[in-house]
């Protein structure tokens, strides 16, 4: 049978940099042999009037509309915009499982992959290949591959695939989510970071200064720990509050007395009230760094955006902003441990980059009932492929384990895996 080669693919815009990252992981790989497919983030859907990913606020979704025949119009409309330039369509179109957004996203997922398909049947562009990423195995219609992780899996939804023939011979089930990262990433971004922190090192802003300052400090520190928050969802299924934010403080604290240089970055999950805890009581912790890396808010329909930063540090946030994300280039320095929230499917991105993480979960509640994911996550990470965030603060303390003694099991990224049956399904 001949193979395919040059295979195309666009992706659903999203501005959550989590989802981001996956649909950028899979147009990589799709493209890897197509030498004259466009950079992967210039393959994305975008509303009109938005002209980078970058700029995107809110997400495209069906349960954002009244009527499956408006929200059709839209979709249609960013693919008007999209393909209006391009000579052929693509072949394969992705989009992600967001589980933030609404209590049922895979009718999300099935009305946009019927919205495209019906799009390519009137336009008469042939067929186009549906996948979701990092999904649960629902019955869809319109959807062909399905990337169903192991965190994702039930014990019900393994005896519906031993039911389901169709939806079985449409699943692919991975250890971990497809995702972008890996070792070079991070390379890069540290080199940018110290770059940066080299040319604004002179910088007349008290505030910029003052950051540099500590995140040198941190640079310069002979071992490191980097905490990357996640946070909250629309419904109150995950509970990340003032209470987490406090004992993750003292847990800080200690490290720093041990000798660690800290860094906190945020994310756009994390609420307000955490991002302004954390910021204000290491302020005046010469080896703890905080650093947002949520948007700030630029008017005022943006301060109703929990996604978005609004408050009383957008001052000190905007002065910082000039030094730009340090994530992940501060992950590129040796004996560096990472944290992840137990709310994240982040830790599998830096697991299979070989930098040793751990998992924090003490504190925040997930409501098993609706997103067990997470826990399925915990327990399928741990302690084989990360360690539990309390458990090492203990080590640490007093056994003095430091983020080089660790050696996890690698995680392997599951891109090759996924052109692999993307390929196979299209020969079919």
């Amino acid at each position: 049978m001949k193979k395919i080669t040059n295979l195309s693919a666009l992706a659903m815009g999203t501005p959550d940099l989590g989802y981001q990252n996956q649909l950028i992981g899979a147009l990589t790989i799709l493209h890897s042999s197509n030498a004259k497919a466009p950079a992967p983030e210039k393959c994305f859907l975008l509303p009109e009037g938005i002209s980078q990913l970058s700029d995107m606020r809110l997400p495209c979704c069906f349960n954002h509309f009244s009527s499956y025949k408006k929200f059709k119009e839209q979709i249609f409309k960013m693919l008007d915009i999209y393909l209006n330039k391009k000579k052929t369509a693509p072949q394969i179109f992705i989009t992600a499982y967001n589980m933030t957004e609404s209590q049922t996203p895979e009718k999300n997922v099935d009305n946009l992959c019927k919205a495209v398909k019906e799009y390519y049947k009137e336009h008469q562009l042939g067929s186009v290949f549906t996948c979701v990423l990092t999904s649960k195995a629902h019955n869809y219609k319109y959807v062909d591959l399905i990337n169903v992780p192991k965190h994702l899996l039930t014990f019900y939804t393994r005896l519906r695939l031993l039911q389901n023939k169709e939806l079985r011979n449409k699943t692919l089930i991975t250890v971990g989510t497809i995702h972008k990262f890996n070792a070079d990433i991070v390379k890069t971004k540290k080199e940018t970071l110290e770059n940066t922190l080299a040319e604004k090192a002179n910088d007349k802003n008290k505030l910029v200064k003052a950051q540099i300052r500590k995140i040198k400090s941190y640079i310069k520190s002979r071992k490191h720990v980097t905490i990357c928050l996640g946070g909250r969802v629309e419904g109150s299924e995950i509970v990340f509050d003032l209470n987490y934010a406090r004992s993750l403080l003292e847990k800080c604290q200690t490290l720093s007395r041990q000798g660690y240089g800290v860094a906190i970055v945020n994310g756009p999950r994390t609420p307000n009230d955490v991002t302004e805890f954390l910021y204000e009581h290491t302020k005046d912790e010469p080896h703890i760094v905080f650093h947002n890396c949520k948007r700030i808010a630029a008017n005022e329909q943006e301060q109703q955006m929990w996604r978005i930063y609004s408050g009383r540090y957008e001052d000190d946030f905007k002065a910082h902003a000039i030094i730009g994300n340090i994530y992940p280039g501060i992950l590129g320095y040796p004996n560096t441990l990472v944290v992840h929230t137990i709310d994240s499917y982040s830790c599998c991105e830096t697991i299979s980059a070989q930098i040793p993480t751990a998992i924090s979960s003490s504190g925040i509640y997930i409501n098993p009932n609706i997103r067990i994911d997470c826990l399925n996550m915990y327990q399928l990470m741990t302690p084989k492929y990360a360690l539990d965030f309390d458990k090492f603060v203990n080590l640490t303390t007093y056994m003095k384990i430091e983020p080089q003694h660790l050696h996890p099991v690698e995680l392997s990224n599951p891109l090759r895996v996924f052109e692999e049956s993307v390929r196979h399904r299209l020969k079919r």
